[in-house]
C-alpha cells in the first residue's frame, strides 16, 4: 500500500455562494417552517419535501405581499412581492 494518501479534489468553498441580505434570510426562514411539506421514500431514503405551488400560495400570504388578507403592514415589513409572478421572481 501506498503511505500517502490523495486528498479529495473537492473544495469547500464559500466564494461562490452570494450572501443573503437579512429580509432574504427571514422569508427562507418563514417559508421553512410555514410551507407545508410531504413525506415519503425515495430509493430507500426518507425525504421531506415541498409542492412550489404550496409555496407561492404561503408567500401570498405572508406579511411580506401586498395581496394578503393577513397582511397588517405598518411600516415595519417591507413589501417584496404584489402577485404570484413577483414572488416566483424573486425566488
Amino acid at each position: 500500500m501506498s503511505e500517502t494518501r490523495r486528498k479529495s479534489r473537492r473544495r469547500h468553498s464559500s466564494d461562490d455562494l452570494p450572501e443573503l441580505t437579512s429580509i432574504e434570510k427571514t422569508i427562507a426562514k418563514y417559508l421553512r417552517f410555514q410551507c407545508p411539506t410531504k413525506k415519503g421514500i425515495l430509493m430507500g431514503t426518507q425525504v421531506v419535501y415541498f409542492n412550489a405551488s404550496k409555496a407561492v400560495e404561503c408567500l401570498i400570504e405572508s406579511k411580506w405581499s401586498s395581496i394578503s388578507t393577513k397582511s397588517s403592514n405598518n411600516g415595519k415589513n417591507p413589501i417584496c412581492f404584489s402577485s404570484k409572478h413577483d414572488a416566483v421572481q424573486v425566488y
